[in-house]
């Protein structure tokens, strides 16, 4: 119990230790009105509902500047369109309108909003607008409603039957292994920097030079330098001495057999 009752206690500033979050309830998200907003319209739609602190909706106060400003936009039309569209389809309602003449005693305000689906001032219930509204027939908004609904039903019903929509679609051609990339052997294109030669990408074996280890050796050689082999040398040297020694072997031989 003492844990519990800690989490919830605010610090020296006043603020409670804890994370705040924006809660969209489930019944917004998949509803018709939802699925008929526009992308910049569901996004102010979170700013607003950011503002919320719990006990002040109905005083939610966000003018159109505002609202373009987090919303990224330069268009103050767009942000206006978009205030419209929550409105129209119930998930809105301004409590009080724009006020920028200031008389005696007065100060500006911009425009002041309630969520729907939140408890308002005065003890005010929820209204839930936005479920018995629907954007009107043939209009854009109406044919991105149905895009929506289309597409959440495909959804339900392939997590019903246990499959992947992604991976079951017909319109992506199956997983497979991605292929190797293999070394290039031969090329046909010439070099500039080698006197335009063609370069030779490796050396499968070697008759005339040997790798030196990924270690430095005794002969102080850099790691991957090539250094000659001379084993066959020493075999020719060796095979050059035994021809001139052989005359000097059928001497002795015949030496001994006079004796």
């Amino acid at each position: 119990m003492g844990k519990r009752r800690n989490r919830n206690r605010i610090n020296a500033k006043g603020r409670n230790v804890t994370s705040r979050f924006v809660r969209l309830d489930y019944r917004i998200l998949t509803s018709n009105a939802y699925r008929a907003l526009s992308p910049n319209a569901r996004s102010l739609l979170v700013e607003v509902a950011m503002l919320y602190n719990g006990d002040n909706n109905g005083s939610l106060y966000l003018g159109v500047r505002d609202a373009a400003h987090r919303l990224g936009v330069a268009d103050l039309t767009a942000a206006s369109r978009a205030f419209d569209d929550l409105m129209v389809l119930g998930f809105l309602q301004m409590t009080q309108d724009a006020h920028f003449a200031i008389k005696a005693g007065e100060t500006s305000r911009a425009r002041c909003w309630r969520l729907t689906w939140l408890s308002g001032p005065g003890r005010k219930l929820a209204s839930w607008d936005f479920l018995e509204r629907e954007p009107t027939p043939k209009s854009p908004s109406r044919k991105r409603m149905e895009r929506g609904l289309r597409a959440l039903k495909a959804y339900r019903k392939a997590r019903a039957a246990d499959q992947f929509p992604v991976l079951d679609i017909n319109t992506i051609p199956a997983n497979s292994a991605i292929p190797t990339a293999s070394a290039v052997a031969e090329s046909n294109t010439t070099n500039d920097e080698i006197g335009g030669n063609l370069p030779i990408l490796r050396i499968p074996k070697s008759n005339t030079h040997l790798a030196t280890p990924w270690v430095r050796g005794r002969s102080g050689l850099p790691i991957g330098w090539w250094q000659p082999d001379w084993s066959t040398q020493f075999a020719r040297l060796a095979y050059a001495n035994s021809l001139a020694r052989a005359p000097d072997m059928r001497t002795d031989t015949c030496r001994e057999v006079a004796t």
